[in-house]
């Protein structure tokens, strides 16, 4: 089947994962790719010889018309048929207002370019199972309520850029995907990042040598998923009429506690358990020292993920994915695979995020 494809976010990490997939599966389907001027070379470099049917446009999301001209405006209008929008800010220390001009104002202007698409078939919006703040209890994939704080302005302009978009389901075809914490891949370990879980790899490497302690005691979840998983479930629920008009939380119905899931990297990595409890409340202190935090390799606002009583609806997702042969993998099964890269890397600077 023959589809033109309109992307943001490359070349991002899903980004171009999603690419790879989407050729593989429609090979004869033609891929615009919304890149900002100062990512064109390496987008170049990325995509090499492989270009036939693969279109780069420079361009900016927080711009009017994603800063096209008209003219290729008026021609991707005609033509796309999928939007698929993934560019966004993701750090948890962002100031509000960049989060807000990328996050809020450029899906703003994303929604407006869909909206001239003649021939759209489905938007799919990328936006983040922590638009429900720090809110405990159990989150339905269909809900969107204003939680009563925001950990972060990542958390808070995530959940005011779905409103707009869940304000358009009834005019656009849409697809919302909200993934949990994003790792590599479930069988290569591969990421462009370390971020989310890696954080605690750096934290147990640097105290290898020493009795290694858990951050608190916590009965919370930690909910993360492989890219793999997003890539596969993705492609299928975009292209699927069950995903239309949906939102899902894209990560695993058995989510692992925090606890086992710290012990299991500690295993992995160190070669032995935690076997003792540092409080939380001097974790916290600890970190507001930006020097130790450096040398720990944990940012003080990644705590809170590791500590929030929360449970992820995923029952629209296993719904929608059941007779697609597509599930996500536990943690026990890829933690090895994550670690394996971790090792290999932990050197390579540009993987670091902090």
């Amino acid at each position: 089947m023959k589809h033109t494809y309109f992307i943001t976010g490359y070349p991002g990490f899903i980004a171009s994962k999603l690419l790879t997939a989407l050729q593989k599966e429609f090979p004869a389907s033609s891929f615009y790719l919304l890149v900002l001027e100062k990512e064109l070379q390496l987008a170049e470099k990325k995509l090499g010889n492989q270009q036939n049917n693969i279109h780069l446009l420079k361009g900016d999301i927080t711009k009017n018309d994603l800063g096209l001209s008209s003219i290729d405006i008026n021609e991707l209008s005609d033509h796309v048929t999928h939007c698929i929008h993934l560019a966004a800010l993701y750090d948890l220390t962002i100031p509000y207002l960049p989060a807000y001009s990328c996050n809020v104002v450029g899906t703003g202007h994303v929604l407006s370019f869909v909206r001239k698409c003649k021939n759209i078939k489905r938007f799919c919006y990328y936006s983040t199972a922590y638009v429900s703040g720090n809110e405990n209890g159990q989150i339905l994939e269909k809900d969107l309520s204003k939680p009563k704080n925001f950990r972060n302005y990542y958390e808070q302009t995530k959940h005011e850029a779905e409103i707009i978009v869940r304000a358009s389901l009834n005019e656009i075809p849409t697809t919302i995907i909200r993934p949990g914490i994003i790792v590599g891949d479930s069988e290569t370990g591969e990421t462009l990042k370390f971020d989310g879980p890696y954080f605690m790899m750096q934290f147990l490497k640097r105290l290898a040598k020493l009795p290694i302690p858990f951050i608190g005691k916590s009965n919370s979840k930690i909910h993360l998923v492989p890219v793999d998983f997003i890539v596969k479930a993705s492609v299928y629920l975009m292209h699927h009429c069950r995903g239309e008009s949906k939102t899902y939380h894209l990560l695993s119905p058995d989510s692992p506690s925090i606890q086992d899931a710290y012990t299991l990297l500690s295993q992995e990595l160190t070669g032995k358990k935690p076997s003792w409890y540092l409080p939380r409340s001097v974790a916290d202190r600890v970190l507001t020292f930006p020097f130790i935090s450096r040398w720990l390799g944990v940012p003080q606002e990644t705590l809170s993920y590791f500590s929030h009583e929360a449970e992820y609806d995923t029952s629209q997702l296993v719904q929608d994915l059941e007779g697609s042969g597509i599930t996500c993998p536990t943690f026990d099964q890829y933690a090895g695979a994550l670690v394996r890269f971790y090792k290999v890397n932990a050197n390579d600077l540009s993987l670091k995020r902090y």
